[in-house]
């Protein structure tokens, strides 16, 4: 009988047979980096997905990297070299990776506790593991088939072509065909999935809204707007909001109506007409002679947040108007991939219809006139203006909340800075009338040292909606040179790739923070509405005492 040679490849080598080495080698790598520091905390299932693709990254890389440069130089160290180098990996490789999975409670924990959240136990590295090793697996299936296929491809070109063209063809061709499967086939698979499922969320009706009475609100029986028409988040805003007997019990004094008026998207088949549609509204409820008109800028779905027009509406005894439009259903960061231009055209077209109303009233006989958007409606919000000039002199005032870095004035303003003032928090020409703030510190001081039409732009540190940019790839932003803010960790360094991709993909966790972190703001609009809209005789006891109110006042 043969006897079996048990010497013919070492112990160590013949576990990992089926793996390269370099591969293996940027595993661990990607698996490590995937713990570092970013602007938000992770879930353990989220940190295991992210962990799992980024070993697998990893190895990919390495792998291709091994390949190349051995197809190149066509050399191969010797045995022995090899045998110590399988042995040191065996080793090296287990022990970065528990002391990165270590040291990922400690930064997690650091990031959680500047934004206010309970720390994370350290049991929760194993279901970390756990996760990572499962999507690792998964994914590793799914590019051995791929890898299985170019073998394959490029078996059958190698009988037409020299060996080294067909590797070059049939990697070639995997790849197109990889890319052409996720673009055209998954991705707009997913795209038809989301227009279908946010199509019908659009033709429902939030949890307690309900048709208007008040001819002062869009879909009403007076309206020219149909409620069916008005979509989801349309009926969502016109059907709720503070009633008049709540504004009075605040202010304990008279209070008006508050004028509501929307368009969605089944309201008028373009974005023109219904911006028109809305200002024949505000004609239709006299909106022109309220003190307050606001230019809402809706997110990707039509959403106004309830924090900002309920507390604007606190704040001025109900004598305002706030206008809206429609141009998606579908929640603003798939809008911002497929509806982007949308949003920037009906941000300029509302603004221009309601503008153009507006501007032919007397000077003293028209109401303050300002502007207002929260994150892709604050993208879409700024389209409607070339400059800080048009912006200061074309509005009473403005209110821009999380705006994503993509956004041209935001970027103007930002990169215009004063000298030695700070990307998180930019002081441009001396605050003369455009102001930021990321924590809401300052804004009780600046309310009374602050003249002229006020621009105020409010982003948090933490929020990745803000600082996630394509420039993240290659060079290191302002905002990780400078101090960091108050809500980000010392810890968080810049990496090439790495940065970026960890902050595009806390975007998923910006709304799931605490209000005063992240993507959220709600906290901080009583103090902001009062330093852009300066209401009489409004003091801060009256700001935070509404802030108490909103913060406890459910809209859902």
């Amino acid at each position: 009988m043969r006897r079996l040679n048990f010497r013919k490849r070492p112990a160590v080598r013949a576990v990992f047979q089926h793996y390269n080495y370099v591969g293996l080698v940027g595993a661990v790598v990607g698996f490590c980096i995937s713990f570092l520091p970013s602007l938000l905390p992770r879930p353990w299932l989220f940190q295991g997905i992210v962990t799992g693709c980024s070993a697998l990254i990893g190895y990919g890389v390495g792998t291709v990297s091994s390949l190349v440069i051995r197809w190149l130089i066509e050399w191969e160290p010797p045995k022995r070299v090899k045998h110590g180098a399988w042995r040191l990996l065996a080793v090296l490789d287990p022990v970065a990776a528990l002391i990165y999975l270590y040291l990922s409670t400690g930064w997690q924990n650091e990031v959680r506790a500047l934004i206010g959240e309970q720390p994370q136990s350290e049991r929760y590295i194993f279901r970390i593991l756990f996760a990572a090793l499962v999507t690792g697996g998964l994914l590793l299936a799914v590019a051995r088939l791929v890898h299985f296929g170019a073998r394959k491809l490029i078996d059958l070109i190698d009988k037409l072509l020299p060996r080294k063209v067909s590797i070059i063809a049939g990697v070639g061709i995997t790849v197109y065909i990889c890319i052409t499967l996720l673009n055209g086939v998954f991705f707009a698979s997913f795209v038809r999935f989301a227009n279908r499922t946010y199509s019908n969320q659009n033709n429902g009706t939030p949890a307690a809204a309900a048709q208007p009475s008040q001819p002062e609100r869009s879909g009403s029986l007076n309206s020219l707007v149909s409620w069916e028409s008005l979509g989801y988040q349309g009926r969502g805003f016109v059907g709720r909001g503070p009633t008049v007997e709540q504004i009075e019990k605040f202010n304990n004094k008279a209070a008006k109506q508050p004028i509501r008026v929307y368009a969605g998207l089944h309201s008028a088949p373009t974005i023109r007409e219904r911006a028109e549609l809305a200002v024949k509204e505000l004609e239709r409820t006299k909106a022109f002679d309220r003190s307050v008109l606001v230019i809402a800028n809706a997110t990707g779905t039509g959403w106004l947040e309830p924090q900002a027009v309920d507390s604007l509406e606190y704040m001025h005894s109900g004598d305002t108007a706030i206008a809206s439009i429609q141009y998606s259903y579908l929640p603003s960061w798939l809008s911002f991939l497929v509806d982007k231009q949308n949003a920037k055209t009906a941000g300029q077209e509302l603004f221009d219809a309601v503008y153009g109303k507006w501007a032919t009233l007397p000077e003293g006989q028209r109401p303050k006139l300002i502007t207002y958007g929260l994150s892709l409606g604050s993208y879409g919000g700024q389209a409607a203006f070339s400059g800080a000039n048009d912006l200061k002199y074309a509005v009473d005032g403005a209110l821009f909340v999380g705006t994503p870095s993509d956004t041209e004035l935001w970027n103007t303003i930002t990169k215009n800075r004063d000298p030695h003032s700070t990307q998180i928090e930019p002081v441009y020409r001396s605050g003369e009338s455009v102001r930021f703030e990321s924590n809401g510190k300052h804004l009780d001081a600046t309310r009374s040292q602050w003249d002229g039409p006020r621009a105020l732009y409010l982003q948090h540190a933490s929020d990745p909606v803000v600082w996630f940019d394509f420039d993240l790839l290659l060079n290191e932003p302002d905002w990780l040179q400078e101090p960091p803010g108050r809500d980000v960790s010392p810890s968080m360094q810049w990496y090439p790739f790495i940065t970026f991709t960890q902050v595009a993909l806390d975007q998923f966790l910006g709304n799931t923070t605490k209000p005063g972190y992240g993507h959220i703001y709600g906290n901080q609009m009583v103090a902001a509405w009062a330093a852009v809209t300066r209401p009489l005789s409004w003091t801060n006891d009256d700001s935070r005492r509404l802030q108490s109110v909103i913060d406890t006042y459910s809209q859902e």
